[in-house]
């Protein structure tokens, strides 16, 4: 039984000698799209910052009990303490979610109003001051 050889696989040279005129014409739509001046809606805006606020506020909130329960039964703590350990493991949850509602907000103005994003300030009023 004879094989057959092939030819060796050529990177980029090859690739011209297969294109033809047709393969390089651009397409055009018949109808251009309209051209809007903004391209998100409000509520686009509002969904987005919501769903990554929510996303903050389940992520961290989950940390924090896990580990809060784990320590607390490692340690063998009684429940009052492991309560009174989440409650105060709870303010950075809540610091954490309120600065990404207000971040996540800011950035999804900024894409709207067809903006590049800023560098990110960590200072929990900073988005919600009136500009």
């Amino acid at each position: 039984m004879q094989v057959a050889a092939q030819a060796p696989a050529v990177a980029i040279g090859a690739m011209a000698v297969h294109m033809s005129a047709m393969d390089q014409e651009i397409i055009r739509p018949e109808n251009p799209p309209r051209n809007t001046a903004q391209a998100f809606s409000p509520l686009g805006c509002l969904i987005a910052a919501s769903g990554a606020t929510l996303m903050i506020f389940c992520m961290t909130g989950a940390a924090m009990v896990a580990t809060t329960w784990a320590v607390a039964k490692l340690m063998g703590l009684p429940d009052f303490m492991l309560y009174g350990l989440m409650a105060i493991g709870f303010v950075p949850v809540l610091w954490g979610t309120a600065w990404t509602a207000g971040r996540a907000w800011h950035v999804e103005q900024l894409l709207a109003a067809h903006r590049d994003i800023d560098v990110p300030v960590f200072n929990l009023g900073h988005y919600f001051r009136k500009r």
